[in-house]
């Protein structure tokens, strides 16, 4: 893999098939999870073609290898009464109470968690499309467009809050902590076979949350670096 850099195009990055598969998978992943939090082809639904903003088109998909019920773009419609806290610690990260005071926090999570979350799974759904899109057989570049930059940065930091919580991660000394993680050899590991499974398992989680990380990262300062450019050519302009 390698970040995104800035080109004429947009951002390019470099990703290996694998990548974009698992990445894609992931997208999918947090897209169902975050499903039952919003209605679907309700009136209003997203991906119409005025909505300018990088979703036009977005409609029902599965990444490679998905099995459940396809992630699919999502409608608005009128608030519900019965919108609670997501038991899910992962999905209570991406739809977070909006005050520590109950009754102001489920008024507010009544008449925006259906939007927040429709928007939510329009955006990983747009991400894992755009990865296997060709279905490329060997590292290829990965270009995000600017007009939907902004979208797939979104979806990206979703992955990694979901990825967070499942890696148990609460502070930035943790998450720098993960690479001596990965760099740890451990000359006697685990005689448990469900210990080996386990530790298996979260390296490989903590592997795609620094992968995540350096992608979000690069993007993102890729559109900040474009941002303070446009800046200064709009101040020379008016000097």
């Amino acid at each position: 893999m390698r970040p995104f850099r800035t080109d004429e195009l947009g951002y390019v990055a470099e990703l290996e098939p694998s990548e974009r598969i698992v990445l894609a998978q992931l997208a999918g992943d947090v897209a169902q999870m975050l499903q039952e939090h919003a209605p679907v082809d309700g009136p209003g639904a997203r991906g119409d073609a005025d909505a300018g903003d990088g979703s036009e088109g977005v409609e029902a998909w599965a990444p490679p290898g998905w099995t459940g019920p396809a992630p699919r773009a999502t409608g608005s419609g009128a608030p519900r009464s019965d919108r609670r806290a997501p038991l899910d610690p992962a999905v209570r990260r991406l739809l977070p109470a909006a005050s520590d005071d109950a009754a102001v926090a489920a008024e507010f999570r009544r008449f925006t968690q259906d939007d927040l979350a429709g928007e939510k799974i329009d955006r990983l759904v747009l991400l894992g499309q755009m990865l296997v899109d060709g279905e490329p057989t060997h590292a290829a570049p990965f270009v995000v467009p600017r007009d939907t930059a902004k979208r797939v940065a979104g979806a990206l930091t979703d992955v990694r809050l979901v990825l967070a919580e499942r890696l148990d991660l609460r502070t930035d000394e943790q998450v720098e902590g993960l690479y001596d993680e990965l760099d740890a050899e451990g000359d006697d590991g685990p005689d448990d076979e469900l210990d080996v499974d386990g530790l298996a398992a979260r390296r490989f989680l903590v592997s795609v949350f620094l992968l995540t990380g350096l992608l979000q990262e690069s993007l993102v300062e890729g559109m900040l670096a474009d941002l303070r450019a446009r800046r200064g050519r709009d101040g020379d302009s008016r000097g």
